[in-house]
């Protein structure tokens, strides 16, 4: 059985800060250290070469496939959760399928779980914790209420992905291309 090849990339910002460390091998095994957090997977077969592979995940737009396998999406986002019930309560309003009076008496009950553990109004609210979420979730009469309660993947895992990613992809696809030159058409690791 042959040893897998393993690369490793030191990775810098464009000032020359140390950014992260990042450990690849043939087999498909991904190992990072960086400021954003400390992360693994192991891809068994991604379906092609895993240093295409792994370039080919930083230019997605969408980076929830690589943040699922590198973290759960169990960090709680509040500001997106206060927003989905605002915008809620004003469709219903507006598209008529809320009265003003229902719609007031939900505006007035998501207000009254904003206030209950800090002094903020509900259109001055920029986001609310888990604990206000609950006190609105028990009084509301919103069906389906507990939908409105968004996960994210935590930020630094978010910002490994937006930060981290595109500097790899850059540093693999810059060692291969000079591996070419080297070797043109020659078999590559």
């Amino acid at each position: 059985m042959r040893s897998p090849t393993v690369w490793q990339y030191r990775l810098r910002t464009a000032d020359n800060r140390w950014l992260a460390e990042v450990f690849l091998r043939s087999d498909g095994l991904f190992s990072v250290v960086s400021d954003r957090g400390n992360y693994g997977y192991w891809w068994r077969d991604p379906g092609r070469p895993i240093r295409e592979f792994i370039a080919a995940l930083a230019d997605r737009d969408e980076s929830d496939y690589l943040c699922s396998k590198l973290g759960p999406r169990d960090w709680w986002d509040g500001a997106a959760t206060l927003k989905g019930i605002r915008e809620h309560i004003c469709t219903s309003r507006r598209d008529g399928s809320w009265t003003k009076e229902r719609a007031s008496k939900e505006w007035q009950t998501l207000s009254e779980a904003l206030t209950t553990w800090h002094d903020v109004e509900a259109r001055d609210a920029t986001e609310m914790d888990e604990l206000q979420f609950h006190d609105w979730y028990r009084e509301t009469t919103i069906d389906d209420a507990s939908e409105f309660a968004s996960y994210d993947f935590e930020p630094d895992l978010r910002a490994f992905c937006r930060e981290v990613m595109p500097a790899l992809a850059v540093a693999i696809r810059a060692e291969m291309a000079a591996a070419q030159q080297a070797h043109p058409g020659g078999a590559q690791p």
